[in-house]
């Protein structure tokens, strides 16, 4: 996957969010203050060159989609920032997320169910 910029990034969750849209349609669905119409149309093209997004014509309108998923997307930026940030390095990626004041007790105790469930599974 290519890389892709925070305002392209907005764009493709908004298209998630949506399902598929025309340009006009992916505006509506943006948060306040939203971007020029052209400025809209103009970064899905680039999503399109991208590889991001396709489109279906319905006489001389284009309808937009997302062919890459949420999930392969979000796999793909975890895959690069545990090698680009944490030097591939897995204790230093959960060390950081553990530390961190955002993540609360109950977040942690599930944390742990999930990985004693993974441990057990691969002792099998």
């Amino acid at each position: 996957m290519k890389e892709i910029t925070k305002a392209q990034e907005d764009l493709l969750k908004a298209l998630w969010e949506i399902k598929e849209g025309a340009v006009s349609d992916v505006l509506e669905s943006l948060p306040d203050p939203k971007p020029a119409y052209n400025t809209v149309a103009t970064v899905i093209k680039v999503l399109e060159k991208k590889g991001y997004v396709a489109h279906r014509t319905y006489g001389k309108t284009n309808v937009y989609y997302a062919v890459v998923s949420k999930k392969d997307y979000a796999q793909h930026v975890m895959k690069d920032t545990f090698r680009g940030l944490f030097n591939g390095s897995l204790h230093q990626m959960v060390s950081a997320f553990v530390r961190s004041k955002e993540v609360s007790l109950n977040d942690l105790e599930e944390l742990k169910e999930m990985l004693e469930k993974e441990i057990k599974n691969k002792r099998q």
